[in-house]
């Protein structure tokens, strides 16, 4: 009611919500989840309690023991984590979302969105070009997903485009992992020593500077390696031919498929099944794998 109560949930998994008044809510064990719509609304969870939710309605900062954050209404209302791992989700509007400690998961919902993770390997989601995430150095390993078009920041390892829609992705100095969608993508690295992964349909991969990994599945996918960008390497499922400025390839699931080198010195290693590898023109390094392989080394010093 509109007073101020005490309830305490048990064993089950629980939901409290106090309603208006100072209210103190005990979730005791299982999985709870609770309701707060004011700044005196206390919640005891203990350790070991299950992994809780909090949806406020209010600026909320998750106290111990207390794994997880939504904010609710369409008032622009913050949300903040505690040293646990928290998954923290905002409303319609420009929430600020800071994580804490843990890895954490944060997600802004519409609106401009800020999104500060702390240490910890965290993960963000992004939805609008106003959302802004900050990481400071050395705090962890993390990830983007993103169903816009989106540069990783600085501090930011990872992006993986999201949705079905045509949109692009592009790294930033260090070793990144980008990964699309099931639609058609361009995926640019940048200077570190990136790993590109287009999904499905026709993509485009540009790794730039740097020793970097190329993952194709169609013939459709095109790869750009400019000269003296670094020693790349493609990892295809389907046969696949080297173009300029790449030396490795490795040929990976389990079917019948063959790989051919360039005129750079190529390292092209097949499947478990039966493969036609041929090395070209450079000093070529040619492995079957498992299978009964056909080798053809070309002109150069062949291994």
């Amino acid at each position: 009611n509109a007073a101020d109560n005490v309830l305490t949930g048990g064993l089950g998994n629980d939901t409290l919500n106090g309603g208006a008044g100072a209210d103190t809510m005990i979730g005791g064990l299982g999985n709870d989840s609770y309701y707060v719509d004011s700044t005196a609304d206390i919640i005891t969870e203990n350790l070991n309690e299950g992994t809780d939710r909090v949806f406020s309605i209010i600026d909320y900062t998750l106290g111990d023991n207390l794994e997880n954050l939504t904010l609710t209404g369409t008032t622009a209302i913050n949300g903040t984590g505690n040293a646990l791992n928290n998954s923290i989700t905002g409303n319609a509007a420009a929430n600020v979302l800071t994580g804490g400690l843990g890895n954490d998961t944060l997600n802004g919902g519409a609106g401009a969105d800020t999104m500060i993770g702390g240490l910890g390997n965290d993960s963000y989601y992004v939805d609008s070009t106003a959302d802004i995430i900050t990481e400071n150095l050395n705090e962890g390993t993390d990830s983007v997903f993103s169903i816009i078009d989106y540069t990783l920041g600085d501090n930011l390892e990872n992006l993986t485009l999201t949705g079905t829609t045509a949109i692009n992705g592009t790294g930033n100095a260090l070793n990144n992992s980008i990964t699309g969608n099931a639609a058609d993508n361009v995926l640019t690295g940048g200077l570190g020593n990136d790993t590109l992964n287009g999904g499905g349909c026709a993509d485009t991969m540009i790794g730039g500077l740097g020793n970097d990994s190329y993952y194709v599945d169609s013939t459709a996918d095109i790869i750009t390696e400019n000269l003296n960008e670094g020693t790349d390497s493609v990892f295809s499922i389907i046969d696949y031919t080297l173009g300029d400025n790449l030396e490795n390839l490795t040929l990976t699931e389990t079917t019948a498929i063959n790989g051919t080198g360039n005129a750079l010195n190529n390292s092209i290693t097949g499947n478990a099944a039966d493969n036609v590898l041929t090395g070209g023109l450079g000093n070529d390094t040619l492995d079957g794998g498992a299978g009964a392989d056909t080798m053809i080394g070309g002109l150069g010093n062949d291994s």
